[in-house]
């Protein structure tokens, strides 16, 4: 698994929900950083990269970079999320609505 360079988030250690480290590279879009668009799907890949996706884009253009940290502290819903397995992926309506998870 890759990482990114360690800094630091504002919440607490001890809330930490993923097994992997705060720094495990995600990969997101600059829709849901740059132009707050929700976090509707997620994905834990096969070889245990995270996906942190909007669901609005596919273009490789708006792909970015992030830590799992930096998702996480982006919006903590996705800790809900934390124990799903590689290969599976989850998603949601909207903001608010109950994860739906499925192997990929």
């Amino acid at each position: 698994m890759d990482t990114v360079e360690q800094h630091e988030h504002e919440f607490p250690k001890s809330e930490w929900p993923f097994s992997d480290p705060e720094n495990a590279v995600a990969i997101s879009t600059v829709q849901v950083f740059r132009h707050g668009f929700p976090i509707l799907r997620v994905s834990h890949d096969d070889d245990g990269d995270w996906q942190i996706l909007c669901g609005t884009t596919s273009d490789e253009k708006d792909g970015i970079v992030v830590c799992l940290g930096c998702a996480y502290q982006h919006d903590k819903t996705i800790g809900e999320l934390a124990g799903l397995p590689p290969g599976w992926f989850a998603w949601r309506e909207h903001v608010g609505a109950p994860w739906q998870r499925e192997k990929g």
